[in-house]
């Protein structure tokens, strides 16, 4: 091929590829172009104190601290520091009602030797304070058997911290 063979563009050419360009970046061709949503206030890493009462008599069962990861778009994970032979992760939903969300996650439960007793439904009602920083919550959680029959409820407080 010599260079007289090789021919210019032409408007032929250049002006389809162009338009071609043109359209893909209109259609959100890049990454780059795609609008973030803000993030929802309760997003983040939170940490703090758990405590799970007869839901009768208001006695304290448990206290512990408790972690959750709210995720965007409604998603969270959950943890504590309860014995890990005690229980498994947390995995649920959340959602927003002004300055009050509404979580439901569960997890499996397992007796002192490690051996699976069900699943435990928790149900927290979360209210975040003005400076986005901490947070209240009062909470129910039902414990079902293996067999799916609800073993007896339970309530509980809380108090959050964001930690990141």
């Amino acid at each position: 091929m010599t260079m007289s063979s090789l021919k210019p563009f032409s408007k032929f050419t250049l002006v389809p590829a162009l338009a071609m360009f043109a359209i893909v970046q209109a259609c959100g061709g890049s990454h780059d172009v795609v609008a973030q949503q803000a993030p929802d206030p309760i997003e983040g890493v939170w940490e703090g104190a758990v405590s799970v009462t007869n839901c009768s008599t208001g006695a304290v069962l448990a206290s512990f601290v408790g972690s959750n990861q709210f995720h965007r778009g409604g998603s969270m994970s959950d943890t504590n520091s309860s014995p890990t032979v005690t229980r498994g992760p947390g995995f649920g939903t959340w959602t927003r009602s002004g300055s009050t969300y509404t979580v439901n996650f569960r997890f499996f439960a397992y007796d002192a030797a490690g051996v699976l007793v069900g699943t435990r439904r928790v149900t927290r009602i979360v209210t975040l304070a003005e400076d986005g920083m901490t947070a209240t919550g009062t909470n129910t959680n039902e414990l079902f058997n293996t067999a799916g029959a609800s073993m007896g409820t339970q309530c509980g407080t809380d108090t959050a911290t964001r930690v990141l």
